[in-house]
């Protein structure tokens, strides 16, 4: 076989990318052809398997590759062997596989496997070929074929009774979907609690008159309730511990009795405190840390990675190992060496393992390709994906690096009333003592309250028994808080913990959620929509295996054992389409039963069964009084969600029956300009409006109401704050510059000079002070974590300033224009303006000057698309 690769060796891999890439690489008698994915695929207007045949698939060749195949063939008939380089994984195997049973080679072929694409990885290749691997093969296609079953056999009914043909089942999808709407039932039942407790400002009487905070803990050595006493699920407090639960008039009296007491040091706490660093990424953790620090979608950082890889840049993305090369550990530790000095190695090189059984792919970790990591800064990439390049190289590099050490002290002061009652409250500080890898990297974390591990709290020096000086004492109220929303990052950490589908396949999935309409978003935030429920109220109330967790995560522990050759993978399809209580079986059985009128109705316990949604191939509907004998069916506003909707809500829409009020609706008057203040619908939901355009008012201010809230619930005074949304808080110091608070694409903002960090609420926009926006923006930025340059460099947990070239893409959002928002985004050419979905370009000044850009007001961006349309 040797002899014969000295002749004509035809390569085919994917994509066109790849092929360009690995050419590079490659000797002269080798020729590189794209196949563009699958060739073959199963025909989309039936079931396409025969089931007494075995579950054979009736494949087809795909749309638009007959003219692919016969230049393949041509190309094949001049070699003299033939390697198939598709990617190592399942997917990769089936392609080469249905290359093989369509090209019939008479020549010698071979499987040419990489995980990365460098000269040396590329040339071991060449000469170090493998069998197709059959196993693998089967239990890909087993998958496509049970994928096939369920959507085939459950869209058609899904359609039928819910009259919708948009609608479809999913053996991944369809749980996942639940896991939404699940979430959401969570949420509506939830009744929010009120408690109270206390706040006081410390200083030491001598010395140093740093103050510090404490929060109220005990009363009378009865513990104060706080939000862990409370049901995450219900929002009610646990009956089974002994609490003060504090209201108003009782936390205010305390306070007041407090302020006379006196306030001394009784407990002094101090231990050392170890963080370690996360694993290197797989295709799950990437996904999420995508979405947390590059507000990515998990399918957006697929695609980039996809790219990463093709060109060389990263190893290959799906892969469930957090494993790491020699390769890969040796690189890691001499880049980190060379930037941060020796002292922040880890004292023995760091190895992973896989934290779940089903952990698959015989791949390692995702990391910068090669055995020399390429500094972000010397790759020559741009925008989302330098972004996510430098990620994967901080994240890698930081595995490699010395632990975290840090200091936590732990203060108890105790408050002795005149009348001899005692009160508790407690101090928490942190000091880094040495960064170690946060120097580098720090993980996102999912709540927004949560501390970053680079945060440092600083308490002055205590001692027990010294005296304390109270500066302030003030009552503060709280109120439990719903379970979250999933994210697309939490959606795929509950999906891969569950066990239900695999890493690789939790982009698409998601994908299809929104392409259905199942699921919108607000900022990150996934909300199920009315025919989301209805889809999964059908099946669970029909089909309750299908979309049983536990049920799912048996599917793919069998499909793995196919990979393995455990099982055999005629017999599971049998067991899963055939059997007793089998998909078939259950179908058959239960269809009649299903009365389309009962599966229409959406169940929603804050709904009366008296007028109750339903759902139809126009969306979520009422149906109001009879008019002429015959019903109104009167649609839903776009943005009304199963999860905020109200009775009243349908007794105003039955009021108002088919009849749209007659223009827009007077919420009040603006008294700064007298004009009205208007509520207006448009295609993107609802908004306010300063004042119908004139002449005089050519351009009425605008505002969205915020996504999954009522216009109504929103004062008058609450809404003219919107419209002087960008709000100046006041000046940086450091810069000159003004601090604004907007809203943006993803939610609430602070900024200032090209710097942007989130707000927790839409309130805080109205309220942050500039001390507390620059202390948020003086944090390190999520994703942003800019270990750059040589030892010394700016970094997450070190000083010195990230360069603005390392910085995340740019997003700058101006406001609205024509009910659409207004922004400035980063892309492969430079700085752009986005109107909706429409792209202008900006000023050449402008266009990779962001000194120039941050000079760009609303107005002028109007200007700018007004022209350029």
């Amino acid at each position: 076989m040797e002899a014969e690769k000295n002749g004509k060796t035809l390569i085919i891999v994917e994509s066109p990318t790849k092929a360009k890439t690995i050419k590079k690489f490659l000797p002269s008698n080798c020729t590189v052809i794209a196949c563009n994915g699958h060739i073959r695929d199963l025909p989309v207007d039936d079931l396409s398997i025969d089931v007494a045949a075995g579950y054979k698939p009736k494949y087809v060749i795909a749309a638009g590759k007959d003219k692919l195949i016969k230049t393949i063939k041509s190309e094949l008939k001049d070699a003299s062997y033939l390697l198939l380089a598709t990617d190592e994984d399942r997917e990769g195997e089936s392609i080469s596989w249905h290359l093989l049973e369509v090209l019939h080679p008479t020549v010698p072929y071979q499987r040419m496997v990489f995980h990365e694409i460098t000269k040396r990885a590329i040339l071991q290749a060449l000469e170090h070929g493998r069998e197709l691997d059959m196993a693998l093969v089967r239990a890909q296609e087993a998958r496509r074929i049970l994928d096939r079953l369920y959507g085939y056999t459950l869209s058609p009914l899904l359609w039928k009774k819910l009259s919708n043909k948009n609608l479809s089942a999913g053996r991944v999808q369809s749980p996942g979907l639940r896991l939404i709407v699940d979430r959401e039932r969570q949420r509506i039942c939830f009744v929010k609690s009120t408690y109270w407790d206390a706040k006081a400002l410390l200083a030491k009487q001598s010395g140093s008159k740093a103050s510090f905070e404490a929060k109220l803990e005990t009363v009378n050595a009865l513990r104060v309730a706080g939000s862990k006493d409370f049901d995450s699920t219900t929002g009610q407090l646990s009956a089974s511990k002994q609490l003060l639960l504090l209201d108003e008039a009782a936390a205010t009296a305390l306070v007041e009795k407090l302020k006379d007491a006196s306030w001394k040091v009784d407990e002094v706490r101090e231990k050392p405190v170890t963080s370690r660093p996360a694993p290197p990424f797989i295709t799950s953790t990437l996904q999420q840390e995508g979405n947390r620090k590059l507000r990515l979608s998990a399918k957006d950082t697929m695609k980039i990675a996809q790219k990463l890889y093709e060109n060389g840049f990263i190893t290959y993305m799906r892969t469930d190992s957090p494993t790491l090369s020699q390769e890969g550990i040796a690189a890691a530790r001499r880049s980190v060496e060379s930037l941060y000095g020796a002292s922040f190695l880890s004292p023995a090189p760091r190895q992973y393992s896989a934290k779940s059984a089903s952990a698959q792919e015989a791949h390692e970790a995702i990391r910068p390709a090669g055995d020399e990591f390429v500094h972000p800064e010397k790759t020559g990439l741009h925008g989302r994906e330098l972004a996510l390049y430098e990620m994967i190289w901080k994240r890698t590099l930081a595995c490699q690096m010395a632990d975290a050490k840090k200091s936590s002290t732990t203060v108890k002061v105790l408050v002795t009333c005149k009348d001899g009652e005692t009160a508790r409250f407690g101090a928490t500080g942190t000091r880094i003592l040495f960064p170690g890898f946060i120097r580098v990297y720090v993980e996102g974390v999912d709540d927004p309250e949560a501390a970053l591990d680079d945060k440092e709290v600083l308490l002055p020096d205590l001692s027990e028994g010294e005296a304390l000086e109270l500066n302030e004492l003030t009552p503060v109220s709280h109120e439990t808080k719903p379970p979250a929303r999933f994210t697309e990052a939490t959606l795929v950490q509950e999906l891969e913990k569950m066990g239900i589908g695999r890493p690789s396949t939790y982009a698409t999935i998601i994908d299809k959620l929104f392409e259905r309409k199942y699921v919108v978003k607000d900022g990150t935030a996934m909300i199920p929509t009315f025919t989301g429920f209805g889809v999964v109220q059908l099946l669970e109330d029909n089909f309750s295996t299908m979309v049983d967790y536990g049920f799912t995560s048996t599917m793919e522990d069998g499909l793995d054992r196919i990979a393995t050759e455990d099982i055999n993978e005629l017999q599971f399809l049998k067991g899963f389409y055939e059997g007793d209580s089998g998909l078939l079986h259950q179908v058959q059985e239960r269809s009649a039963a299903i009365k389309p009128a009962v599966a229409k109705q959406i169940s929603l316990p804050q709904i009366s069964s008296e007028h109750p949604v339903m759902i139809g191939p126009y969306g979520a509907y009422v149906i109001g009084p009879k008019v002429d004998g015959k019903d109104q069916f009167i649609s839903l506003p776009a943005t009304m969600f199963p999860g905020t909707i109200t009775d009243a809500d349908i007794v105003a829409l039955l009021k108002q029956g088919k009849e749209q009020p007659e223009g827009p609706k007077s919420v009040g008057t603006d008294p700064a300009t007298g004009l009205p203040v208007l509520l207006m619908s448009g295609r993107f939901g609802d908004y306010w409006q300063l004042g119908e355009k004139s002449e005089a008012n050519p351009e009425p201010k605008r505002a969205s109401v915020p996504k999954g809230k009522k216009a109504e619930s929103f004062e008058l005074s609450k809404i003219l704050q919107f419209f002087q949304l960008p709000r100046t808080i006041g000046v940086n110091p450091s810069n000159n510059e003004p601090v604004i608070a907007n809203r943006g694409k993803y939610g609430p903002y602070v900024g200032n000079a090209g710097e942007f960090r989130s707000l927790a609420d839409e309130d805080r926009m109205f309220t942050i002070s500039l001390d507390e926006a620059l202390a948020l923006l003086a944090a390190p930025k999520p994703g942003r974590n800019a270990a750059r340059g040589g030892k010394g460099g700016g970094s997450d947990g070190g000083s010195g300033k990230a360069s603005a070239k390392a910085s995340s893409p740019a997003l700058i959002e101006l406001g609205e224009y024509e009910g659409q928002k207004v922004g400035v985004l980063s892309g492969r050419y430079g700085f752009y303006l986005k109107h909706g979905k429409d792209n202008y370009a900006l000023p050449y000044a402008m266009k990779k000057n962001e000194d120039a850009l941050k000079q760009l007001t609303l107005d002028q961006a109007v200007e700018i698309i007004k022209n350029k349309k």
